[in-house]
């Protein structure tokens, strides 16, 4: 397991990805918007790059919760990882679910938000490695 204070620069670094996954998901909302006059769709692929962003922040606090609770034992981290993912998963289902469903959000304007919300901690996170 890595040290303390490189678990405290990876955390920062996960939540600089947040919040660039939640600045640019207001962006995406406010280009879809002036392309196509249409506040469904922005607000669609708003709620598709928020979900994605919520996912981020769900990994960074899961990530957290697991180095407080676990003894390194390698089977209690695999369990902290295992857990995590499942609840991660759940929410970005029933946050999907609940857009698509629920308040009848253009399905592809929400996929296509949640796609982009998606890539941007990737290449985010290039860019920092080639800093």
């Amino acid at each position: 397991m890595p040290g303390l204070s490189e678990f405290a620069k990876e955390k920062k670094q996960g939540y600089r990805l947040v919040e660039i996954q939640v600045a640019t998901a207001l962006m995406l909302a406010m280009s879809v918007y002036f392309y196509t006059q249409s506040w469904n769709i922005a607000s669609a692929s708003l709620w598709g790059a928020l979900t994605a962003a919520l996912n981020g922040l769900s990994l960074v606090r899961g990530l957290e919760k697991i180095k407080k609770n676990q003894n390194y034992q390698p089977h209690s981290v695999l369990r902290g990882v295992i857990r995590n993912s499942m609840e991660r998963f759940f929410v970005v289902v029933l946050s999907l679910f609940f857009a698509m469903g629920g308040l009848k959000l253009s399905a592809a304007a929400v996929l296509c938000g949640f796609v982009v919300g998606l890539v941007v901690p990737i290449v985010a996170r290039i860019l920092m490695i080639k800093r």
